[in-house]
């Protein structure tokens, strides 16, 4: 849910090309340094998404052009092929950065919770709050009309982003159902229904502009949630 965050929103893997900086063969090690090569590529590659995210604002899902995003970030053509092949590898980068930022909110809302139910209860309206609240929505936005279309070539990535979306979820679910506050059997499946519902309305209300009232939705989704997993 993007912020756009939003929906089925790990670290790209998939879409790195020849010539990108190269990964640390061993991952567990912690590097004590990075070399001038990888600090320059990183900033690049910061510089080409910071630049990709303002054309995306300016001009929308069909208006995005490469040769737009390297004017805006005043890099060549050959800067952009060191990290991405296509424009659709840098436009899934950009998902990617969008939904794990806002992964890391769900995170930080749904831990303010005392309990398991508050915890939930704070998931549930920290993803409603991206696509019904006018500045959170507007990120959203950016990709809420047109992040399935870019599933099918990058199916993985997306579903890591999910995955790392539920995280906060699957573990007030878990910790309600040990602790016997909840009825649910299978936290991390509850947890991806929780998500994919309120996802998809928080997605449908930033896309559309909000045209049904927080609190149409809220009754829309928590009684359901609340018979479901035994909600207090």
């Amino acid at each position: 849910m993007t912020s756009a965050s939003i929906e089925a929103p790990s670290r790209l893997t998939s879409t790195t090309p020849r010539g990108a900086a190269p990964k640390d063969p061993s991952p567990c090690r912690v590097r004590e340094y990075n070399t001038a090569a990888e600090i320059k590529a990183r900033a690049e590659r910061r510089r080409l998404l910071t630049a990709a995210k303002l054309v995306l604002q300016r001009g929308g899902w069909w208006g995005f052009k490469v040769d737009s995003v390297l004017r805006e970030a005043r890099l060549s053509t050959r800067s952009f092929y060191r990290h991405f092949q296509k424009k659709n590898d840098l436009l899934v980068a950009l998902l990617e950065s969008e939904l794990g930022a806002a992964a890391e909110v769900l995170e930080r809302k749904t831990a303010a919770g005392d309990t398991p139910s508050a915890r939930v209860r704070a998931y549930i309206h920290a993803t409603l709050d991206m696509g019904c609240r006018t500045e959170l929505a507007k990120k959203s936005f950016l990709f809420a009309s047109h992040w399935r279309e870019l599933l099918p070539e990058y199916s993985q990535t997306i579903d890591n982003c999910a995955v790392q979306m539920q995280a906060p979820l699957v573990a007030a679910l878990t910790d309600g159902m040990q602790r016997g506050e909840f009825t649910c059997e299978d936290p991390v499946a509850d947890a991806a229904a929780i998500f994919f519902m309120v996802g998809h309305i928080a997605a449908d209300q930033a896309a559309l502009g909000g045209t049904t009232s927080r609190a149409e939705v809220e009754h829309m989704v928590m009684p359901l949630i609340t018979r479901g997993i035994g909600l207090h």
